[in-house]
């Protein structure tokens, strides 16, 4: 098993293939992050913590709309 995220990166929908066994929110706007190669911060710092100011830092760097779903794993 694994998910499929999906999200938006500066207006772009993008779709993410994530073969891990379990997923959390925090996990979820993580790989969001990296995946769409946003510029997060010169210490990252901003992106740590909480949900909620993740969230808010990952629109700041123009990644939102982040939803996820369970899928199989290939």
């Amino acid at each position: 098993m694994g998910f499929t995220i999906f999200y938006t990166f500066e207006g772009s929908e993008r779709v993410l293939s994530c073969h891990d066994d379990n997923l959390c929110s925090h996990d979820a706007v993580y790989y969001a992050l990296i995946h769409s190669g946003a510029q997060m911060g010169a210490t990252g710092r901003e992106w740590q913590g909480s949900y909620h100011s993740m969230v808010q830092a990952a629109e700041r760097s123009g990644v939102s709309q982040i939803r996820w779903t369970r899928s199989a794993a290939q």
